[in-house]
């Protein structure tokens, strides 16, 4: 009878710890690249439902040396029905670290806009903090600077 008891107590912790567990690999770095990769081109398109989805209420966007910041409102609002798409938007060196139920992801994103004339791109350096809420990786914060910019090929 004591080893059945204490197989049903093992039982029980393994099923409150695993989906815990299996919901934290979101944040392990294939998946959470991938994530992000999905938040770069919701934004390239203006995706606001999925971006509704990913953002945490409290999001806030630091732009190019603090000139200018986005809540999540402000972001999806800026998204709205006269957003034009973007030609590409593409990361590069992306690294991820994790600490528990939190991960900080950084690299390059180069972004191309749809032009008539010669060729706008720049290139930014990133870094999106996500947090696991609910079960799911949700985006907190990012900060993004601009790196380079150029009005023709480089």
């Amino acid at each position: 009878m004591f080893v059945f008891v204490k197989r049903a107590a093992l039982f029980s912790c393994a099923l409150l710890i695993t989906p815990s567990l299996a919901a934290a690999d979101c944040l392990d770095s294939e998946p959470l690249q991938g994530l992000d990769y999905q938040y770069e081109q919701a934004l390239r398109i203006g995706d606001r439902g999925f971006l509704k989805q990913l953002l945490l209420p409290d999001f806030v966007w630091v732009h190019n040396h603090a000139v200018a910041h986005e809540s999540k409102a402000d972001l999806l609002a800026r998204l709205g029905p006269d957003y034009q798409p973007l030609k590409s938007r593409e990361p590069s060196e992306v690294v991820v670290i994790r600490a528990l139920d939190t991960a900080v992801i950084h690299g390059l994103s180069t972004v191309d806009k749809f032009t008539d004339g010669p060729r706008h791109a720049n290139s930014y350096r990133f870094m999106r903090t996500y947090v696991l809420r609910d079960g799911r990786c949700r985006l907190l914060a990012g900060q993004t600077m601009k790196v380079w910019s150029t009005e023709s090929e480089p």
